[in-house]
């Protein structure tokens, strides 16, 4: 990485010509298509998961907020707030991430149509947009995918050629955006980031302020939440490393057999063997990444191959903490290595289509378009199954929820038990989840909810309920769901 890395060079001899499409027209048909794939393949109807009802709940309109546990960050709860704090549409929900995600998507590469004149930004869109995790992801309120998007732009801010004011606020707005959302990846981002603005010439200073500024807003607001909330920034560190297992680990493994899914390998789930397609495609990344950045270090005569090199080197740090610091691997952890390895990748493939004599191009330009369409074909599939069953479990839980409401069930009430967090933010109760079997004395919630002779709803599916609740009144819902009413409201 040299002294110049932001800076595009073209020398008056060979000078770009000027692309007979704009690539900023082509990249908003890619964030078109992609808000379209995300409707058709994952539907507006998919009903609410469970980290997304967490997040949904803060700043409800018409429920309560469910138990925000110490690793979380507020910013995608304020991102979802305009919707959630005046409707409890799930559908809507859908529709305005799926704007919100496509939206992104343009503005994240838009950057790069400037760093990188020509094609490159609007196929490594292409590329990132049709993976399964982008696709399934896209209308779900979930933290990855925008924490993708604004390493993106961020490192596209960077090695803007000129670093004006507006660049580098746009810079702090997003490393701001980011620490909200991930305070822990935010920093993981910011240090390559740094690195590069001290060893840049203009305006580095500035480049640093804006990148400290940013990341420091949503650690601020984490740590000072930490003291209100969690007893302190030790306690919550502690919780934090609690709840992800982190510690020195190897989950490479355990990724590499997540990558057709499921969504997360933890909690006793089988993931799997590894799957040959997906390997080949996941191998192929890295492959295409590094003909993209020989191919890149080959022109630097006419501009510098240090955004691809800062990207890549983004990427590898966003990756290390999930591979070997984290003990349990979910595919969605690594969605910010396949966003900025997207760039490289794409450059790759664009300068296997221009070298060599004619026919080597016209072959390697096949190569190219198969090698595409089988990433769209692949992973599309992907996303289609694992939308599907997504779909099928939640569907189960909506017809569970419905049956509850048309009994009466409504709060202020305490939802404890298998996809309590979704089915309490769906009825408007107070919900505490749980991910296997039923502890044998209530939570200190539960526990006070009954005391209090509030309603207190025990959901389950395959578990065996708690023997505390042997004299609740028994109800069977749809989907093979079963519940217990405490006695203040059960009968």
């Amino acid at each position: 990485m040299t002294s110049t890395l932001p800076r595009v060079t073209p020398t008056p001899s060979r000078a770009p010509r000027r692309p007979p499409v704009r690539p900023a027209a082509l990249l908003g048909l890619v964030a078109a298509l992609y808000a379209a794939a995300q409707l058709v393949i994952v539907s507006a109807g998919m009903g609410i998961g469970w980290d997304e009802a967490i997040y949904a709940s803060q700043f409800s309109g018409h429920a309560p907020p469910a138990e925000f546990s110490a690793p979380r960050a507020q910013g995608m709860p304020l991102l979802v707030a305009p919707v959630t704090a005046l409707t409890d549409s799930v559908t809507v929900l859908r529709l305005y991430l799926t704007a919100t995600s496509s939206l992104a998507l343009f503005g994240a590469f838009l950057i790069w149509t400037r760093v990188r004149p020509g094609y490159t930004a609007p196929l490594a869109a292409l590329l990132f947009a049709g993976c399964w995790l982008s696709l399934f992801y896209g209308n779900e309120a979930m933290p990855n995918l925008y924490v993708a998007l604004g390493a993106v732009a961020a490192a596209g801010l960077l090695c803007l050629p000129r670093r004006s004011r507006a660049a580098l606020a746009g810079l702090g707005g997003t490393m701001a955006a980011v620490s909200l959302i991930r305070p822990s990846d935010a920093l993981v981002i910011a240090a390559p980031l740094a690195v590069a603005a001290l060893v840049s010439r203009p305006r580095r200073l500035r480049a640093l302020a804006a990148l400290a500024a940013g990341t420091a807003v949503g650690w601020g607001e984490w740590l000072i939440e930490a003291e209100l909330r969690y007893g302190g920034v030790a306690a919550r560190m502690h919780g934090a490393e609690e709840a992800n297992l982190t510690g020195l680990a190897f989950s490479l493994v355990e990724h590499a057999r997540a990558l057709d899914g499921p969504s997360l390998c933890r909690w006793g789930t089988d993931c799997g063997d590894v799957s040959p397609p997906a390997l080949v495609w996941w191998l192929a990344i890295p492959l295409m990444a590094a003909v993209g950045l020989h191919a890149a270090w080959r022109e630097r005569e006419r501009r510098s191959p240090g955004p691809l090199l800062l990207a890549a080197a983004v990427a590898s740090a966003t990756a290390a903490p999930y591979l070997f610091y984290v003990g349990y691997a979910a595919p969605r952890f690594l969605m910010p290595v396949y966003a900025l390895l997207a760039l490289p990748v794409a450059a790759g493939m664009i300068a296997l289509t221009r070298r060599g004599r004619p026919p080597a191009r016209r072959a390697a330009a096949v190569f190219a378009a198969a090698g595409l369409l089988a990433h769209l074909v692949l992973q599309g599939g992907y996303a289609y199954h694992m939308s599907a069953n997504a779909y099928e479990d939640r569907e189960r839980v909506r017809l569970a929820t419905e049956e509850l409401r048309r009994m009466g069930v409504r709060g202020p009430c305490m939802v404890y038990g298998q996809s309590g967090v979704q089915i309490g933010y769906l009825l408007g109760c107070r919900s505490r989840g749980l991910a296997r079997g039923f502890h044998r004395r209530p939570p200190a919630p539960v526990r006070r909810a009954v005391e209090a002779g509030e309603l207190v709803l025990l959901v389950y599916r395959g578990a065996t309920p708690p023997r505390y609740a042997d004299g609740w009144h028994h109800v069977e819902l749809p989907g093979g769901w079963r519940a217990r009413l405490s006695p203040a409201r059960g009968d």
